[in-house]
């Protein structure tokens, strides 16, 4: 039985393929099939799934529909809404990352409450239509950062996002993992590819990261002038 219904602009329509290949191993065993389809305008994605599985398909998918929201969409609001100076172009998509990051959680479970009734869900539809409280809040954040941001600023930012963050992600040849080891690829949903080790870690808002192989790359001089003694091997050495 078909039990979502999820359309997205074609432009947008990577939105649609994270979604497929970020549940494609946990629905392996499901009896559950995605059916992607694209036409000029719209890319729609169909899911069939057994009605025994059909609840926790549901919700594992109403979860990536809200990073969706929360990351992609809201990437492209700040983009739009954050004028800055005193950065350079990295620093100012870290900044932008960062501040994604810091209520992402929050705009995932608004976002979820808001379509978790849904069977048929256009995810533009219910951005522009469904979800005003939650733009209202993004325009506020946006008033906030200042004109002037500079990179001492980045970095103190970046430190208090840090606070009180428990968990750990674990980083092996340049992909970052969970603490079920699960692999994070959250950075698929940013339309701008420069540094993404280092955006993945601050998407997981984790607290510590555990190197199981070297740092490596363009993303290893930022990670460790952030993360600093939140890094450790393995083994239990600092990096």
């Amino acid at each position: 039985m078909t039990i979502l219904k999820i359309s997205e602009k074609e432009i947008n329509s990577s939105n649609l393929e994270y979604v497929v290949s970020s549940l494609q191993d946990f629905v392996k065993g499901a009896g559950c099939k995605f059916n992607l389809l694209a036409n000029q305008s719209r890319c729609l994605l169909h899911v069939d799934c057994e009605e025994y599985f059909k609840d926790i398909i549901k919700t594992e998918i109403l979860i990536k529909i809200a990073e969706i929201v929360a990351i992609n969409y809201k990437y492209t609001f700040f983009k739009k809404e954050i004028i800055f100076s005193g950065l350079c172009e990295r620093e100012k998509e870290i900044l932008l990352v960062a501040l994604i990051a810091a209520d992402l959680e929050e705009d995932k479970r608004y976002v979820y409450e808001k379509i978790k009734g849904l069977s048929e869900i256009a995810i533009d539809g219910v951005f522009n239509f469904r979800l005003r409280n939650l733009k209202k809040k993004w325009k506020e954040v946006s008033d906030y950062v200042p004109s002037g941001f500079f990179n001492t600023e980045l970095k103190e930012f970046i430190r208090f996002l840090l606070e009180n963050r428990k968990k750990a992600v674990y980083l092996e040849n340049n992909n970052v993992y969970d603490y079920h080891y699960r692999k994070l690829t959250r950075t698929k949903l940013l339309p701008n590819k420069t540094l993404p080790l280092l955006k993945e870690i601050i998407l997981s808002n984790c607290g510590e990261i555990r190197l199981l192989s070297d740092l490596k790359g363009e993303d290893e001089k930022y990670i460790k002038d952030y993360y600093k003694d939140k890094i450790t091997f393995s083994n239990g050495q600092f990096c």
